[in-house]
């Protein structure tokens, strides 16, 4: 939020500058005579009245605050709002309003600017599409970079992670290859700065694509396979680069065949003998280190549910007897409430410690437990708890207890009786793909709150449980404001 407010009172300050400059450069021209009929003369012999203001100064100002408006849009809604859930079909959409936005308003600047030429929209809006595209670029790319350093770099939950990993590596490379670019430029070795610009992104792109990407598959799939998804990526790549730079500006040697590719041969056959010297050299180490960590991560959940477990058959006993009560008594919703709670019960001890389960069961333990916890609070009209669990049969399997720790984690910090609450669940399949949001309030525990002493243990070993269960078949994404708390969850499931 802080960052956010930095960027509007910057952005802000600078649209003002630009605006005030434009303006006094128009108050300092049409005080001199001189200049003001030079300007108006071409107007004067077509029988026009040169107006410096409506042909120069107000479409220049539309131009800095369609910049400033597409900026806030794009900046303070639409990446905060759908980059982190991953809807990408809205942001897709307002991100081409935006460019759409950005081509109009540079084709109508232009036809007044060139008033004298007699443009219609359309010759404007052609025109000015490569000008417009790069003010696009400019934005969508900061905004999409900064959304990305504060996730995968700033937030503690994800800085280990494999993408976290990818874009520290790409900061870094871009850093230094701004940095030896600008070097180039500045001391006048313009000619190799050309080199620079087009080699090392080109290079890089196609290195982090083989490492990461294509080399992991090859070890599961096969040479064939592996070569033709090369040699598509790598042209895809590089003609990538060269349409890129045809649109958005001139450069020698991107413009030019003859020269680019012997550049994009020599670059891509770096690149994939680097990759794979890299790959070579971590691959041991990463197998120990994952073997290592599978291993402790196995004593530790053996050690924490020998340390959990009690005698269930006294508890078993205990149940049946005070559902006999209820029922005698007719209590129906405390039968109710103690027959779910013993479905649950052996939930946990017969298939709890379990490798891998059925997904219905597991989602049969969610819909126990929210039912449980909607019995608790029927009788309050302050909490609204919405459950959209899909009814699609899933035949896949799923270690067991990895969902429940985040809506446990929703009804204990996100139902106050005095203030108004809600929890929305949401379950759902796209092939092997597992989908599962929880959106909930939060509410401040009291001291006297039994629940408040309690730390975040569940959910520190549900992370931990995916990273060594799911390595890179899984995305966990956690949102906290002051007032509500986003879990978004996606795994790859096992057949």
């Amino acid at each position: 939020m802080k960052l956010r407010k930095i960027e509007f009172w910057a952005a802000t300050l600078i649209a003002l500058f630009s605006i005030y400059i434009f303006i006094n450069n128009a108050l300092t021209l049409t005080s001199q005579p001189q200049d003001m009929d030079v300007l108006s003369k071409p107007f004067r012999e077509k029988g026009l009245i040169y107006d410096h203001w409506q042909y120069v100064t107000f479409p220049d100002i539309s131009l800095v605050l369609a910049i400033y408006f597409s900026f806030l849009f794009l900046n303070g809604y639409v990446f905060p709002k759908y980059q982190f859930v991953k809807k990408w079909n809205w942001l897709g959409f307002w991100s081409l309003v935006t460019f759409i936005f950005l081509a109009c308003c540079t084709a109508t600047s232009f036809r007044y600017q060139h008033i004298l030429n007699n443009p219609n929209f359309l010759e404007g809006f052609i025109h000015n599409l490569p000008l417009a595209v790069q003010i696009f670029l400019v934005l969508f790319f900061y905004g999409a970079a900064k959304t990305l350093i504060q996730f995968y770099l700033l937030d503690q939950t994800q800085s280990q992670t494999l993408k976290a990993k990818i874009l520290r590596e790409f900061v870094v490379v871009f850093s230094l290859w701004a940095l030896v670019l600008f070097v180039l430029i500045f001391t006048g070795n313009g000619s190799f700065g050309l080199v620079w610009l087009t080699i090392v992104p080109l290079g890089y792109f196609i290195y982090a694509l083989n490492l990461y990407w294509l080399i992991p598959g090859f070890q599961k799939k096969g040479r064939m396979l592996y070569l033709s998804r090369l040699s598509i990526s790598i042209l895809g790549i590089c003609f990538s680069f060269f349409v890129f730079f045809q649109i958005v500006g001139p450069n020698r040697i991107a413009a030019d065949p003859d020269a680019f590719i012997p550049l994009a041969i020599v670059s891509s056959v770096i690149a994939v003998s680097f990759s794979w010297f890299v790959y070579s050299q971590n691959k041991q180490q990463l197998q120990q280190l994952y073997t290592l960590k599978t291993e402790l991560g196995k004593s530790s959940a053996d050690l924490s549910f020998l340390r959990s477990q009690i005698n269930p058959h006294f508890l078993f006993n205990v149940l049946n007897t005070l559902y006999g009560t209820a029922i005698q008594e007719n209590a129906e919703r405390t039968s109710e409430g103690i027959q779910k709670l013993g479905d649950m019960m052996r939930f946990m001890l017969y298939e709890n410690n379990l490798d891998l389960i059925p997904v219905a069961r597991e989602i049969e333990y969610l819909k126990d437990y929210i039912h449980l916890q909607k019995l608790r609070l029927a009788r309050s009209e302050q909490v609204v708890v919405e459950v959209n669990i899909s009814d699609v049969p899933c035949h896949h399997s799923i270690a067991p207890m990895l969902l429940i720790p985040f809506v446990e984690n929703a009804f204990k910090h996100g139902i106050s009786f005095l203030n108004k609450s809600w929890i929305n669940v949401s379950l759902g399949f796209e092939g092997n793909r597992l989908e599962f949001d929880i959106h909930n309030s939060i509410h401040a525990k009291t001291e006297t709150d039994p629940e408040s002493e309690h730390g975040g243990i569940g959910l520190e070993n549900v992370k931990q449980r995916l990273q060594l269960l799911y390595p890179r078949r899984h995305e966990l994404t956690i949102r906290q404001s002051q007032m509500e708390y986003f879990v978004h969850i996606s795994i790859i499931l096992e057949p």
